[in-house]
């Protein structure tokens, strides 16, 4: 992934993407945990156009509320699309599952991702 274009259209091909601002980057490892306070939910519907116009949109603003703290290197910007839902937040990427676990929990998330193993853990 480059750029946020590539991210838009990973979130709608794919389900989801997690995107680095400052280094222009996506993780390939670990385990990646939502920071707590800041998640936007939307409803999502129609085509693959519509859906690329719905996400380019609530990027846009996403990034536009909260530019500052996505600009912290170690701050990535993770979408995903779930039940008729675009979901974004701001996230970090673990390199340990047991370190993500408690951090998930005190951060009052459901749930955290495993890129290694392409999975969701509730909790």
């Amino acid at each position: 992934m480059k750029n946020l274009h590539d991210f838009v259209a990973s979130v709608v091909e794919n389900g989801g993407a997690t995107f680095n601002l400052v280094t222009g980057t996506s993780p390939t490892t670990g385990f990646v945990v939502s920071e707590r306070g800041f998640e936007y939910i939307t409803p999502i519907f129609g085509d693959d156009v519509t859906r690329q116009i719905i996400v380019s949109s609530a990027v846009a603003m996403f990034i536009k509320k909260n530019g500052f703290e996505l600009n912290e290197p170690e701050n990535f910007l993770g979408g995903w699309i779930d039940d008729g839902e675009l979901f974004l937040d701001i996230s970090r990427v673990y390199d340990n599952e047991h370190d993500s676990l408690r951090i998930a929990v005190e951060n009052g998330q459901r749930a955290y991702y495993s890129i290694d193993n392409d999975k969701t853990t509730e909790l």
